[in-house]
């Protein structure tokens, strides 16, 4: 499982792909963990077939060969963990096309009448606005020239 020290490691990925279905979260949250392993498990598979190919030379031919052996394990294990990565991306690609699609459905699905009655409410709501600050400036206009005139200051 991971360790402590890489879950800060988690929290440092960017957010590629916003969720918004239902327990996907909790899938793309385990194939990050996932892919953070991986890049452990890689970096470990490369130390160890670094080590290994420092004994092939120079070594007595039991080590040797047994260096070899654990190159090609290493090889294979390294194979193996890029494959499931490029797997891991296209989990992530597809739970970002499935997301996509879905909020496309919603929006085609949904009533043209329901729709249109939305539209007419915002603009509905930006006339009264408009017509709201309208009046009151008006307002403040015939308050402003009522209160020359009670000042004694006569019409223009």
């Amino acid at each position: 499982m991971l360790g402590e020290d890489r879950r800060g490691d988690l929290e440092a990925l960017p957010d590629v792909i916003e969720v918004k279905a239902a327990g996907a979260g909790d899938l793309e949250r385990l194939l990050q963990e996932f892919t953070i392993e991986m890049r452990a498990q890689f970096d470990l598979f490369r130390r160890l077939r670094a080590g290994a190919e420092s004994l092939i030379d120079g070594a007595d031919e039991a080590l040797a060969k047994q260096a070899r052996a654990d190159i090609k394990a290493a090889t294979d294990a390294i194979a193996l963990i890029v494959r499931t990565l490029e797997k891991i991306d296209a989990l992530l690609r597809q739970l970002e096309r499935d997301r996509l699609d879905a909020e496309e459905r919603l929006l085609e699905a949904r009533d043209p009448e329901v729709l249109r009655g939305e539209v007419e409410a915002l603009i509905a709501a930006r006339v009264e606005a408009a017509v709201a600050a309208r009046l009151e400036a008006a307002v403040a206009a015939r308050l402003a020239e009522v209160a020359g005139l009670a000042e004694g200051r006569g019409p223009p």
